[in-house]
């Protein structure tokens, strides 16, 4: 469920404010939102310290994983996390200045490289003597036109590329000649000694970085924690609203906290107000707290990055459960399945932190379903049915029969989706009760719930439907007279009680809205196209593996068999991965989620709170 939140307003002396917010972060329960826009050069330094924390963390891991070493447990002392990182971004700027500076050597290098190793005091000297020199670089099939009394001599080519010298008893007109860009030391020899010189310390210093890596990155990881905990309450601090010598922080707590804020107030000495969270209130956290068997759906939520509004239905049991049998159906073989099983069944022996465990149980309940699913269709690594033991084809009705697997994939979408209108008008009909003082709400909520009934008969209409137009190949004038009454009915049900006539843009949008529930059923295919598709793909590449049997080279075909098999199934569960997290995520975030009104508006509840004995 979505924890019942209070909306606070704490008022303290402005010249406590400080002290206000450290009480605030040692109770660690409420939720700041700031009044007014947080600023100061404090604030300012404290973001530039995160970014050069996570510019620092970025490179470490980066170093840790090309040298493929781990890093040494993790300090909590903030003073000497700030050290080290204050070492590393000074090793990093060394680093980038040696960068630099390789980079203006090989480029000397490139320019200098065509005319071999001089020196300008050669063409001093030579200048002293009468003869004057330029040096340029033309194409081959554009060389100038030289003046009189003077002569070229071509000191090498690349391709088209002329690189030559001109000589001359009188000065050179600079301007009529192609001179080459030189650096001005044109010493070869220095330039290569100064690269393999820089090289040496580049490397030196890498090496610097990689201990600086291994000894303070997991300390730094921490810190990064604390130093978001640092910005949180200069946030909060520094977005307080003040009125004359009275500053006023806004946030919100739940509902079981309330207590321990006002006995905090009681002690500091604050003035506090708490009410109702109010319906058009956009602000308000989402703390979600699930029963400990489908704790595991929080992992979907952090991997997808969203969450529902504090207004919206907490959803979470359901997305559970529908996404592993959409998971299940979408790579639906049993093969698979139990290869998944066994890894995260070893994955659970290794994982130690509560949230990585509760992922964990995600995978392993979706490689169960998977297996389930495959075994009822009898697919296992795409073997055909009558190579199988018969044992394993337990389940005529669904091994080999592609139309009942359609049949089912309408089943489960058009339950999903009434399902949605049925939770609505549950909902609805349990608030009745609440409003029978308020005739107006009263009435509002009877016709909330009977249009959600409407919409609920529509969709297993257009299963009916569905079943009759993709499945049997007929028309609409073959509608059985079940379907026909569920058309009836739940159309008068959203015409009377669903649609707001007084809103010219509902109204209008109404038979977008009859066409779009349609469609939304008929999307549900997409659970036996994609599957059935994984099916095909697992075969062909079985095909390939046994036609190579009719080489009779056993030596060659078996190893290049199962180069095959191993590549094409690789293949087949990444795609098939990616079915789950496209077209799985897509039905319950989309499809389902229209249809019970979750927006996915939620901002998370990140309490202000404090891991260090002292605010700095």
């Amino acid at each position: 469920m979505i924890v019942p939140m209070k909306k606070v307003t704490i008022a303290c002396l402005s010249k406590e404010k400080q002290a206000a917010v450290q009480q605030l972060q040692k109770l660690g329960t409420v939720h700041v939102v700031p009044l007014a826009q947080p600023a100061s050069e404090a604030l300012d330094s404290l973001h530039h310290q995160q970014e050069q924390l996570i510019k620092a963390l970025t490179r470490m891991k980066t170093l840790l994983s090309d040298a493929k070493a781990t890093p040494e447990a993790a300090s909590s002392d903030s003073a000497a996390a700030e050290q080290a990182l204050q070492g590393f971004l000074a090793s990093l700027d060394e680093e980038k200045k040696l960068v630099e500076e390789l980079s203006q050597v090989r480029k000397a290098q490139v320019q200098l490289a065509p005319w071999g190793g001089f020196s300008r005091e050669q063409l001093e000297a030579l200048e002293a003597h009468g003869l004057h020199t330029a040096l340029c670089v033309a194409s081959a099939k554009h060389l100038p036109v030289l003046p009189k009394e003077a002569t070229m001599k071509t000191i090498s080519q690349i391709k088209d590329t002329v690189y030559f010298v001109v000589f001359s008893r009188t000065p050179l007109d600079s301007e009529e000649l192609p001179l080459a860009t030189l650096p001005q030391n044109t010493n070869l020899k220095e330039w290569n000694s100064r690269e393999a010189s820089l090289k040496e310390q580049a490397k030196s210093l890498e090496n610097t970085l990689l201990e600086c890596a291994k000894k303070h990155y997991a300390t730094l990881d921490v810190f990064r924690a604390v130093l978001e905990e640092r910005v949180a309450f200069a946030k909060a601090r520094d977005g307080m609203s003040s009125s004359n010598a009275i500053s006023f922080l806004r946030g919100y707590i739940p509902t079981e906290f309330i207590d321990q804020l006002r006995q905090t107030a009681q002690q500091n000495g604050w003035a506090i107000r708490y009410e109702e969270v109010p319906e058009d209130d956009n602000n308000a956290p989402t703390k979600l707290e699930l029963p400990k068997p489908f704790r595991m759906a929080q992992s979907i939520f952090d991997f997808v990055g969203i969450l529902p509004g504090y207004h919206e239905t907490d959803v979470s049991v359901c997305l559970l459960i529908f996404l592993s049998l959409f998971c299940g159906i979408l790579v639906g073989d049993a093969g698979y399945g139990t290869l998944f099983t066994l890894v995260v069944l070893w994955l659970r022996t290794k994982v130690k932190t509560q949230k990585a465990r509760l992922g964990v149980n995600l995978l392993l309940t979706m490689s169960i379903t998977i297996l389930v699913y495959g075994a009822l269709t009898c697919n296992w690594f795409a073997i055909p049915a009558d190579k199988l033991p018969k044992w394993m084809n337990f389940c005529p009705w669904m091994c080999n029969n592609d139309k009942h697997i359609q049949l089912l994939s309408f089943f489960i979408g058009a339950f999903h989706l009434s399902l949605a209108h049925a939770w609505c008008a549950l909902k609805a009909a349990r608030t009745i009760k609440l409003s029978e003082d308020d005739t107006v709400v009263f009435l509002k909520k009877i016709r909330e719930a009977l249009g959600h009934i409407g919409w609920g008969l529509f969709i297993w209409a257009n299963f009916g439907m569905t079943n009759l137009l993709v499945i049997k190949g007929g028309d609409v004038t073959d509608l059985e007279t079940p379907y026909v009454w569920l058309y009836v009915i739940g159309f008068i049900f959203i015409l009377v009680f669903n649609i707001n006539w007084t809103d010219m843009g509902t109204v209008i949008y109404s038979p977008f809205s009859f066409i779009n529930s349609f469609v939304d059923v008929l999307s549900y295919i997409r659970l036996f196209a994609v599957g059935l598709s994984g099916v095909y793909i697992a075969q062909s590449f079985n095909d390939m593996a046994m036609g190579l049997h009719s080489l009779n080279m056993p030596i060659v075909t078996i190893p290049a068999a199962i180069l095959i098999l191993g590549v094409g199934h690789l293949l087949n569960i990444v795609m098939a991965f990616m079915s789950v997290l496209v077209h799985g995520i897509r039905l319950n975030t989309l499809e389902f989620s229209g249809h019970i009104g979750v927006n996915w508006s939620g901002k998370a509840y990140k309490p202000l709170q404090t891991q260090e004995k002292e605010i700095q």
